[in-house]
């Protein structure tokens, strides 16, 4: 009797050990390395386009001019060369920059585990999203530098993590990313959009949630813990 009473326990508890053990491994947190790897989502197509008249209206009436169209793309063999070139990848921060003639710049710069933006990592690639090519990590810095004193109390970057750049580089379509800056006028907040078109759809112009994919949801920063 005492033998059956025994088993029967162990056999409750093996139970319950199994049952117990997938719910701790869901309330455990990620890391803040995986955290950061999960930034960034698909949002409709409408929104996106929302957001980016609602920046070129706010731009148009604080500069006298609007912005149609912004001139940053970075091609999908560059931009699978940049994230190819960090081992233990993060994201991507997109910095903005002024260079030497005070023209603005979106700079990419892939982010490893140390989720640092300048440390030294042999290999790592740095894109100027105006001309779609590589540049050095000295020039990224001084840019971003600019850009940072004037504009202390700004967003300095948008930062994506890695999976985004999964889902966006295993689209059949990915010949390149368009990057359009945005308002979101509930919350004032900005917003930097990362567009995909599918130029075999195109045949009437880029005006169709049926021939893009849109990626939003970054985290501005600061604050963050990418520096």
């Amino acid at each position: 009797m005492k033998k059956s009473i025994i088993v029967t326990i162990a056999i409750l508890t093996g139970a319950f050990v199994s049952c117990h053990e997938p719910k701790e491994d869901l309330k455990s947190p990620l890391s803040e390395k995986q955290f950061y790897k999960t930034i960034g989502e698909e949002i409709p197509f409408e929104t996106a386009m929302n957001w980016i008249e609602n920046y070129q209206n706010q731009n148009s009436s604080s500069s006298g001019r609007t912005e149609i169209l912004s001139d940053y793309e970075v091609s999908a063999s560059q931009m699978d060369a940049l994230l190819a070139s960090t081992a233990d990848l993060v994201g991507v921060a997109f910095h903005y920059g002024t260079d030497g003639l005070g023209v603005k710049h979106i700079i990419l710069i892939p982010v490893d585990g140390t989720l640092s933006l300048w440390s030294s990592i042999p290999g790592r690639i740095f894109v100027d999203a105006n001309t779609g090519s590589e540049i050095s990590q000295s020039t990224a810095n001084a840019w971003a530098t600019n850009y940072k004193n004037a504009h202390p109390s700004d967003v300095w970057f948008h930062f994506f993590g890695k999976y985004i750049f999964d889902d966006m580089t295993a689209l059949p379509y990915f010949d390149s990313v368009e990057i359009e800056q945005g308002l979101n006028l509930l919350g004032l907040t900005p917003e930097l959009l990362l567009i995909v078109w599918n130029e075999d759809l195109n045949l009437l112009g880029r005006t169709s949630a049926e021939n893009c994919t849109v990626y939003d949801a970054s985290n501005a920063c600061p604050p963050c813990a990418v520096r």
